[in-house]
């Protein structure tokens, strides 16, 4: 076995994911041949038990009782709510000083020396670009980050970070991230926070900067449209006749290939050649949902 083409998602490992059920999730994970596990720094304060923090510290204590070199951790920051309570959302943001405090606060939670990547969780428009990856490329310069990256950056931004880092001889672009899956997004929920991942924005990729890995995150939309009848109630988001269309003729593929929609979902992101970014709350899943994923 030499790998997943796949990265485990920990967004509510210390929540609503209990540290002995992420212990075993991963371990299975890594048991499978998987190597990338991804959080941020937020994870996961949207839920009642949440404050931001416990899906790193959960990490840090699985990296503690394991080899160090089994896994690759990518966290993000930026993204930890700020403002009091009945005060509009604000968020730590992406200042300098900012982004060194947040990265040195996750490898403190994640009790290790370097983090392997780093992603800018969501764009910040307030603080300037060159500022924000000047900060990331001292992380990486100094070995605390092995690699930078950003996630939910529009096309144009996307552009114009990649201007910046030639001009200036930054840290490369060596990871986004995106919300991505196989049917498209009908109605867009918060596209400022949740840039779509269209055409534009690959062929952005693909023309200014193809050494760019890419991870698409929620690929399975929280497990809301592939597993459930064709007919049923659907997220506005996606919900549209071409779109029920596509997962009734992907549940019917996945039928005469013997494995569950799910894995067949992630089997076609793959071969995009996008690195789909997927969680579970119980560990005997991986083997259904990554059954095609595997190299054996």
């Amino acid at each position: 076995m030499t790998g997943i083409h796949a990265a485990l998602g920990a967004a509510e490992y210390g929540t609503s994911v209990s540290p002995e059920t992420a212990f075993a999730i991963i371990d299975k994970f890594v048991s499978l041949g998987g190597r990338i596990i991804d959080t941020a720094n937020n994870y996961a304060h949207w839920l009642p038990e949440g404050r931001g923090g416990e899906s790193e510290k959960v990490i840090g204590d699985w990296l503690e009782q394991r080899r160090r070199s089994d896994v690759e951790i990518m966290t993000k920051v930026g993204s930890v709510p700020v403002n009091s309570e009945g005060e509009a959302v604000r968020y730590e943001g992406l200042a300098f000083d900012t982004v060194h405090c947040a990265a040195a606060e996750s490898a403190a939670r994640l009790k290790t020396d370097y983090v392997d990547i780093l992603l800018a969780h969501h764009d910040h428009p307030a603080t300037p670009l060159l500022e924000t990856w000047t900060a990331f490329t001292e992380l990486v310069a100094a070995g605390k980050v092995q690699k930078a990256g950003v996630s939910n950056y529009s096309s144009a931004r996307l552009a114009e970070l990649i201007g910046l880092i030639r001009q200036h001889a930054l840290a490369p672009l060596s990871v986004v991230q995106v919300k991505y899956s196989v049917i498209d997004v009908v109605q867009p929920n918060e596209p400022e926070m949740y840039p779509p991942f269209d055409q534009e924005t690959r062929e952005t990729l693909r023309t200014l900067s193809p050494d760019t890995v890419i991870f698409a995150y929620s690929p399975l939309l929280g497990g809301r449209v592939f597993e459930k009848a064709p007919d049923g109630e659907w997220p506005a988001e996606y919900d549209s006749p071409a779109n029920r269309r596509k997962v009734e003729a992907i549940q019917n593929e996945a039928a005469v290939l013997g494995v569950s929609p799910s894995a067949l979902v992630l089997k076609q992101i793959a071969d995009e050649g996008i690195i789909p970014v997927t969680g579970t709350s119980n560990p005997e899943r991986f083997d259904g949902n990554l059954a095609l994923l595997v190299d054996t």
